[in-house]
Parts: structure tokens; C-alpha cells; sequence
């Protein structure tokens, strides 16, 4: 992957793979909450991210090391990063929003 994206906050997230140590590390990470697929889903998306403005991150390997990522990537970052991982799901989404306003009027 190894892959940067610009957040609408002007912030820059470098991407790295996800490798198959990584993803065994954060089962164990995760603990009982490796059985939800959005924890996993979500946490993969928080832990792909590398480097914020060319500062290195350490991938967590705690739940807690997870949430605190998650917290330095903030909600524009996350919007960011589901764009670039399902791209497919945030057209939908934003054709769902569109709908939505057009039914209201």
C-alpha cells in the first residue's frame, strides 16, 4: 500500500500494508473484541496509519494504544481513511445523504 492521504483538515496520513504479523499482533491486541467485525474493521483503519505529517507512529498493541491513535487521528482523519480503504461505501453513503435531502424537500 504505502500510500498518503490528505485529510479535508489539510492533514497528511502516510498508509502502510497491513501484513499478516500485523493483523495476528492486533487480534491479540483486541482481545474478545476481535470477535466484532466493526472493532476489527475500524481498528485496521486506524492502524494502517503510519505517519501524521511525516511524524512516525508506532502501530498500537493494546486496545488502549488503538483508541489513542484513533483519538490523534480525529473524526476528519477517520472520514479520510473510509474513503481511501471502501470507497464503494462512501459513494453510497453520500448518495444515502442525497436522497435523504432531496426527500425532505
Amino acid at each position: 500500500m504505502s500510500a498518503e492521504i490528505v485529510t479535508e483538515d489539510g492533514r497528511r496520513l502516510s498508509l502502510r500494508e497491513i501484513n499478516p504479523a500485523d493483523m495476528l499482533d492486533l487480534i491479540e491486541a483486541a482481545g474478545t473484541a476481535a470477535g466484532s467485525a466493526a472493532w476489527m474493521r475500524y481498528a485496521l483503519m486506524i492502524c494502517s496509519v503510519e505517519a501524521i505529517d511525516g511524524k512516525p507512529l508506532m502501530m498500537p498493541h493494546t486496545k488502549d494504544g488503538v483508541r489513542e491513535l484513533g483519538r490523534k487521528i480525529g473524526n476528519v482523519g477517520i472520514a479520510a481513511l473510509s474513503s481511501y480503504h471502501y470507497p464503494n461505501e462512501a459513494d453510497q453513503a453520500g448518495e444515502d445523504v442525497a436522497e435523504r435531502d432531496q426527500a425532505k424537500n
